[in-house]
């Protein structure tokens, strides 16, 4: 998948964050929603899913067609890092930048995380100028 394909709309790298597309996984609903709200402020497109079985049915089906995967870090890491192990294997999933979602008590398992191939973490409570970014980590 061409990432970068039909988001640049410029010579001058304007993104136009409404052609990106996030597939957000947080296991905690009221999270969840609050982060995709915030997201949609944005204007990027996104898919949610907060539990772990709807993280594989939503990888194997709208994963390849994300161009970040923004998920939380006890979700990704549960089971020795199954759901980042997975993507970070998968070919149709493995260039798609994978961004954790955690606390500031969790530093460990977030570093386990950036180890096994996470391109990077934000850590929540989040916030729309946080979120504005996200499309720095789409590939050229």
């Amino acid at each position: 998948m061409d990432k970068g394909k039909n988001v640049v709309l410029s010579e001058r790298d304007h993104i136009d964050c409404s052609k990106i597309r996030i597939l957000l996984c947080d296991i905690n609903a009221e999270s969840c929603q609050e982060i995709l709200a915030l997201l949609c402020q944005c204007s990027y497109q996104v898919v949610a899913v907060w539990s772990a079985r709807e993280v594989f049915d939503k990888l194997n089906s709208e994963g390849p067609r994300a161009h970040i995967i923004l998920a939380e870090v006890n979700l990704l890491m549960a089971n020795d890092a199954g759901v980042l192990r997975y993507i970070m294997h998968e070919k149709k999933l493995q260039k798609i930048p994978v961004i954790i979602l955690t606390t500031r008590d969790q530093v460990s398992v977030t570093v386990k995380g950036l180890r096994l191939g996470a391109a990077d973490y934000l850590v929540k409570p989040l916030h729309e100028d946080e979120l504005s970014n996200l499309w720095m980590h789409l590939q050229k």
